[in-house]
């Protein structure tokens, strides 16, 4: 009866919460997925009247008070209202109140707006037990070291515990939240990544956060697996509900993930690639073509520059073109797989050796013991069997050149399997070692005798990552070694992303041939396989502008600035130098062009 009757109320939260939405108010994330559902999202609740630090006070009756007339501590059991003391700091449990960043100010920069006074974040709490929970990352701490605050003479007591992390991943000073509200925060700290998706990458960030690895999802491993744990055992409660509805009415935005729930399974958890939709109009299919790269404009080449041009990708948010300098050992580039699909972050227990299309930006690929794995790749083999992976069939010469990059898998205790990949094509092959970071290999294998390659690993207890596969027709050991792509470039290749047009120029490159080819990121977030490639020479010669030298004078300086503020007015002199100018090698000059040269200065 019970448990029916948790049915029934979850239930009617859930219609209360859709009844109280403003009708249209998700239409623009509406049969979106993934990263595209997110900035959806950002776009709906990112506008939003900017409240005064002190004005938060007053907005605490209307968003947090209780039936019984008292606030709704989270962080202790004291009863506390409007006319409550207000405690600079505070020496014990229920001495008074502070407005507590959840989300700790020091993590996007400190009083930095509107963040710092986002009240969807902003609670009242018990002072004390908000100072000691100071700006640590929640988390969990069941070790005998964690700490609860009790003050017998008043009888109240610290909701949630101080010590030190017992969750996988992570083992420094935590604060663990109550098991009432941790739902809540989770539903909290996805709404701060998802308002604030465009701020995240600059903010100075903490443990919990992980740009750099994550990208869009923004949290750190262990960080994400666990608000997902909370979100899931922890539903929306009316408390919520309420609270939520008390925000819009103050500052006029939402948390979408107390609107629905379900949208965080869409963007960190089990419906990643799917797309959502809020139950109204079905949204149109999404039309999605692997664009076409044209041939070469031959008035559009320069001296070091051109621009590529391609068809239609379809519904496309963006595009992402790859220029690398052209081979000369004659090797021929079949197939470059980056596994671009993956959205892991962590270690899968599926074997999807025979699903692999989905994880593969080339279809055709076959395995086994294989699983998706953090950082865009793929994790093989276990400790009971041999895991590998077998590349789609290809016009593979009797010479072939498998670029990959690697790791070693390392358990939690730090040890190392020390794995070795046996590279092979039909009868030829060759072991590799692996190390315990990521590294590009590079294997030539003579007298090939089959039509696809195979990476294996050496024997059970043998496990490791694989992050990239580039197969070649030929050898390429003759020339100097494959660059790691990354997002900079140099006058040899680049790798430029986010292109919202069908072309793009390419600049300050050096004299040469360079292959380049495109993909598109389609609306709700997946990716096309790579196009065609296409080729151009540039001719090159002369001395390359110094970039940022736009006043001629042969230094980066403070007149640099001056000159590209003097182009930006409309009063530059003939010694501009507009390829020079473009330090951001964005095609334009403008003022992040100004910025680039004071962050040169200032390195």
């Amino acid at each position: 009866m019970r448990q029916i009757t948790s049915i029934l109320l979850t239930m009617l939260v859930g219609l209360t919460a859709m009844a109280d939405i403003p009708s249209g108010f998700y239409t623009n994330a509406n049969g979106k997925s993934d990263e595209a559902l997110m900035t959806a999202l950002e776009g709906i609740i990112y506008t939003h009247t900017q409240l005064g630090y002190n004005e938060l006070w007053d907005c605490y009756p209307t968003t947090d008070m209780g039936n019984d007339g008292y606030y709704i501590d989270m962080y202790s059991t004291c009863k506390y209202n409007h006319s409550s003391y207000h405690v600079g700091t505070a020496s014990y449990v229920g001495q008074g109140l502070n407005r507590e960043h959840s989300f700790p100010k020091s993590w996007f920069g400190g009083e930095v707006y509107p963040m710092y006074t986002d009240l969807m974040m902003i609670i009242p709490t018990d002072g004390y037990v908000n100072q000691r929970r100071s700006n640590y990352p929640y988390g969990v701490c069941n070790g005998s070291d964690a700490i609860t605050y009790v003050n017998e003479e008043l009888g109240v007591t610290m909701l949630g515990k101080l010590g030190k992390s017992t969750y996988n991943g992570y083992t420094d000073k935590v604060f663990e939240p109550d098991d009432e509200y941790k739902g809540d925060f989770a539903r909290i700290y996805f709404y701060m990544v998802t308002c604030y998706k465009s701020d995240v990458s600059n903010w100075p960030g903490c443990d919990q956060l992980d740009y750099l690895d994550n990208q869009y999802k923004a949290f750190s491993d262990w960080s994400m697996q666990m608000l997902m744990e909370w979100h899931r055992a922890d539903p929306v409660s009316q408390k919520e509900l309420i609270r939520n509805e008390g925000v819009y009415e103050k500052q006029g935005n939402r948390n979408p993930f107390v609107d629905h729930p379900e949208l965080a399974e869409h963007i960190w958890g089990t419906k990643q690639h799917t797309a959502w939709t809020d139950g109204g109009d079905t949204p149109q299919p999404i039309v999605k073509e692997v664009p076409v790269m044209l041939s070469v404009d031959e008035t559009a080449v320069e001296t070091n520059a051109f621009r590529a041009d391609w068809t239609s990708g379809g519904d496309v948010s963006s595009y992402t073109l790859k220029v690398s300098r052209h081979q000369e050992s004659g090797a021929t580039l079949l197939m470059s797989e980056n596994f671009s699909k993956v959205n892991a972050y962590a270690d899968g227990y599926t074997d999807v050796g025979e699903s692999l299309d989905d994880y593969t930006d080339n279809p055709g690929w076959t395995g086994f013991k294989v699983y998706p794995a953090a950082g865009k790749s793929l994790k093989v083999g276990t400790s009971s069997a041999i895991g590998y992976l077998i590349s789609p069939e290809l016009q593979l010469s009797s010479t072939v050149t498998v670029v990959f990059n690697a790791k070693n898998w390392i358990a939690s205790n730090g040890t190392s399997d020390k794995s070795s990949i046996i590279v092979s094509c039909g009868e030829a092959s060759q072991t590799v070692a692996l190390t315990d970071e990521p590294e590009d290999y590079t294997v030539v294998l003579n007298g090939c005798t089959a039509q696809n390659v195979k990476l294996a690993m050496n024997a059970n207890k043998k496990r490791s990552y694989i992050y990239s596969v580039d197969i070649y027709n030929g050898d390429l050991t003759a020339k100097a070694p494959r660059r790691q792509v990354i997002e900079e470039g140099d006058s040899t290749w680049r790798m430029v992303s986010g292109i919202a047009d069908t072309c793009y120029t390419v600049r300050a490159l050096d004299g040469g041939i360079y292959e380049y080819m495109v993909k598109a990121i389609y609306t709700d977030g997946t990716e096309s396989v790579w196009s065609n490639i296409q080729q151009v020479t540039l001719v090159g010669g002369g001395d390359l502008p110094l970039i940022g030298d736009v006043n001629g004078d042969g230094e980066v300086n403070i007149g640099d600035i001056s000159a590209i503020i003097d182009y930006i007015l409309g009063t530059a002199t003939d010694s501009f130098n507009t390829e020079a100018a473009d330090v951001n090698l964005d095609g334009e000059i403008n003022i992040a062009d100004v910025a680039a040269i004071v962050d040169m200065l200032l390195s």
